[in-house]
């Protein structure tokens, strides 16, 4: 992954509360967006020449002043006969001269591409070695990401330019085919001033003292790699030296940070052991030469080896623990099996990421793991969208979201889901097949479903289809149910969001809940519109059922289990709605489940109601009667909001349905009160309603009338008069047995106009109302409601 440290852009998410770096990093590359270098089509040059080593040796004695000079060794084999020339991609530097057995060679340079004449035509049979040397001050991309940096005593690159294209970032401070697909072993040597010292990929084969001032340090990468992930670090640097037990032996560890930083630095990374061998168990040998990371100032970047990782992350906490882990998991994902195109991305950093997650159940346990994987769940249903313009796939975006939210969020639910649709046995022992086989090469989307499905025996087109190549994301809902003893029948419905077509064998998980609260779990394949089935065996009688509750698969679905027990103010932070206990008989156990779809219309005809398409919530309890609940929720109307297909020119007309079971049409939930707020047309407030009852709740447009309960005789008569009034409310009490009374008047559209406790004098109260709007209003006294007509 490669994050930027941007403080000022620093994103709190009110789930997660830890910095979430690829946030900034794709704001700042979509800023940067229309700044490209000119469009380079890299592939095809490695179609007709191998790159076989890159032989480095860099004068960084000047590095300070922003200066290198450098000689790169090239090997190379041509792939077909006839070969006489070829193009190196090298940004913005000085070539001074190109040799081939030292005879010096032709060329052309524009500041991008070198095109070499060879003075030969060449063979498959036929290994050259072409030394280019080069001078200059290395560039860093558009994005101010990508490329080098000069930054308080460290000095290092990046490999990948955000705002560059192609993304491919070595072309930086070499010359190289720079794409994802040439992968070739690399060897440096590099002079620094003392006392910096230079990491480089691989092993590091010596140290030598040059002169009075000066270090030439020696690397060696054997296993070959994109250009992307060559690096080179300088700085002031202390080493700390370890080994790990890995499956193919021990394998070195070594961390380089200043002296000052060492001693966080090691508190930060208590847990790196434990993170290997956990992605070792899960996706096979690590199988490079070394565990490296070098600190840096800003990013990080999974460079083979030797990753780049920021300062701001050393602190002697675990808050950056999981961008660790997911630069580690790039030696799996990216670095072992690198994506074929920037339209595959999701299998580098979707993969990456969902390691990232992953690592919890292995470091710590799996409620971790399924905590994580939720808040990521409920980050791509909630900002995806917003973050990078649209739903999309995660599948060939456009170059600017290459590195956004849909790649990397959304790329890891898939990793989740993935390992939902095929079971841990054959998730676990499918893709470290996958990546044993593909080990040091590429693959396209096609060719990773492809050979997961031939590996597993499991057809997985439908999965790719809707979770990959589509944009969207599918929703689910019990839409009935029947219970008898440990017995159970279940329907379930999908509802989808911005996807063009149902997604299809999907195994959605069912959750069975007991009037004492216990659990179970079974599974149900959902394809296309419903999915049904019986259950039986179960280890009680069940009082509902919830879909997508368990968090095995993640869908658009998110949800909030409540136990509320004391009277205050609980904040559904997934479900998107706040609950106000007013009165509570020891406790009640409530869930919300917000469901990030349109439910299905089943409107009573003659209704005018216009059902929200972007969301509904299910609400159930065992034992809801033991509180009184006031539920908020908040609505967003407009263009890009949550709600925006309810919008029209005032918010009058937005009100909550409701019905007890899904199986019922919807009706206007009779207690609701609605707050604009700032104004009645600017899209944002929020309905309360009283006396919360388990059901489904959904937004509408509706032009209806809140219903009006009838005044119960029991209670004693309540005169409102005069009907129609101009303006005030006269209240006559016959037999009211209290002094007080708290009356709540409301407009048509449920808005709150008067709010407040009265005393009665002599049976009797008055109210004028000021700046009402003219029309039907409710008068509520105590619970009892009456219609009134407010004239001029």
């Amino acid at each position: 992954m490669k994050y930027f440290l941007f403080l000022f852009l620093l994103f709190s998410f009110h789930i997660q509360a830890q910095f979430r770096c690829q946030d900034v990093k794709s704001h700042h590359q979509a800023f940067h967006s229309k700044a490209l270098t000119p469009s380079i089509n890299n592939n095809a040059k490695s179609d007709t020449v191998d790159i076989l080593n890159y032989h480095l040796e860099l004068d960084l004695y000047s590095i300070a002043s922003q200066q290198l000079k450098g000689r790169c060794d090239v090997t190379l084999t041509p792939k077909m006969n006839g070969v006489g020339s070829l193009e190196l991609d090298l940004l913005e530097l000085q070539v001074d001269s190109i040799r081939l057995n030292n005879s010096l060679l032709n060329y052309n340079y524009n500041d991008t591409l070198i095109r070499v004449y060879l003075g030969a035509n060449y063979t498959p049979s036929d290994t050259l070695t072409l030394s280019v040397y080069y001078q200059g001050s290395p560039q860093g991309d558009a994005s101010g990401w990508g490329g080098f940096h000069f930054q308080n005593g460290y000095y290092f690159n990046l490999g990948v330019g955000f705002a560059a294209d192609p993304h491919t970032y070595g072309r930086a401070w070499f010359p190289c085919f720079d794409n994802f697909v040439e992968k070739s072993t690399y060897s440096f040597s590099v002079l620094t001033k003392s006392p910096n010292k230079a990491y480089c990929n691989g092993i590091k084969l010596g140290q030598t003292t040059v002169g009075q001032d000066s270090l030439t340090t020696d690397w060696l990468l054997t296993d070959k790699i994109p250009t992307y992930l060559a690096s080179v670090a300088v700085s002031n640097y202390q080493e700390l030296n370890d080994l790990v037990n890995a499956n193919l032996g021990s394998i070195p560890i070594q961390l380089m940070a200043k002296a000052q930083d060492t001693a966080n630095l090691k508190a930060s990374f208590q847990n790196l052991k434990a993170t290997i061998t956990g992605l070792e168990d899960y996706f096979g040998d690590y199988q490079w030469q070394r565990v490296g990371y070098a600190i840096t100032t800003v990013g990080a970047m999974e460079h083979a080896t030797s990753i780049h990782y920021p300062i701001s992350l050393v602190d002697g906490t675990l808050n950056g623990e999981d961008i660790m882990a997911h630069e580690l998991a790039h030696h799996w994902w990216g670095n072992l099996v690198t994506c074929k195109t920037a339209a595959d991305m999701w299998i580098n950093e979707g993969l990456a990421e969902f390691s990232s997650h992953l690592y919890l159940e292995k470091v710590y346990n799996r409620n971790r793991y399924l905590t994580e994987v939720r808040n990521n769940g409920f980050q791509v249903l909630n900002n995806a969208h917003k973050q990078d313009n649209g739903y999309r796939a995660i599948y060939d975006l456009p170059h600017e979201y290459v590195y956004g939210f849909h790649v990397y969020q959304k790329g890891a639910m898939v990793g989740h889901n993935l390992r939902a649709y095929l079971g841990d046995n054959l998730f676990f022992s499918g893709v470290t097949s996958l990546l044993s086989n593909n080990a040091f090469k590429n693959l396209s989307t096609t060719e990773f479903r492809d050979q997961l499905s031939a590996i597993t025996g499991t057809p997985l087109n439908d999965f790719f289809d809707g979770w990959v190549l589509n944009p969207g994301f599918p929703s689910f809902s019990v839409d009935s149910s029947s219970f008898s003893a440990q017995n159970a029948y279940v329907k379930i419905v999908q509802h989808t969001r911005e996807a063009p077509n149902f997604f299809q064998n999907i195994p959605v998980e069912v959750t069975f809940f007991s009037a004492s609260g216990d659990t179970t779990s079974r599974v149900l394949t959902v394809n296309g519109f419903s999915g049904a089935s019986s259950f039986g065996n179960l280890p009680f009688t069940p009082v509902f059922a919830l879909a997508g509750f368990s968090g095995k698969l993640l869908s658009g679905d998110t949800y909030d289990k409540l136990k509320l027990d004391q009277v205050k103010i609980y904040n559904g932070a997934y479900s998107k709605m706040r609950l106000q206990v007013k009165s509570v008989t020891d406790s009640a156990n409530v869930i919300v489940m917000q469901h990030w779809a349109g439910a299905h219309n089943k409107v009573a005809p003659g209704k005018d109601y216009r059902i929200s398409n972007g969301r509904f919530w299910s609400v159930r309890s065992n034992n809801i009667q033991n509180a009184d609940i006031t539920a908020r929720i908040n609505y967003e109307l407009g263009a890009g909001r949550l709600d925006e297909d309810l919008f029209t020119t005032t918010e009058d007309s937005v009100k909550i349905l409701y019905r007890a079971n899904p199986s019922d049409n919807w009706e206007l939930y009779i207690d609701q009160n609605k707050v604009d707020l700032g104004s009645s047309t600017n899209g944002v407030g929020y309905i309360e309603l009283n006396h919360l009852k388990t059901g489904d709740y959904i937004l509408a447009n509706t032009a209806e009338v809140i219903s009006l309960k009838e005044l119960s005789p029991t209670k004693g008569k309540i005169d409102i008069y005069p009907n129609p009034t101009q303006g005030k409310i006269n209240l006559r009490f016959n037999d009211y047995s209290t002094k007080e009374c708290f009356v709540k008047i409301m407009d048509s559209s449920g808005r709150v106009i008067h709010e407040k406790s009265h005393t009665i004098d002599d049976g009797k109260l008055s109210i004028q109302l000021q700046s009402a709007p003219l029309g039907v209003i409710v008068v509520d006294v105590d619970g009892y409601s009456q219609p009134i007509s407010l004239i001029n």
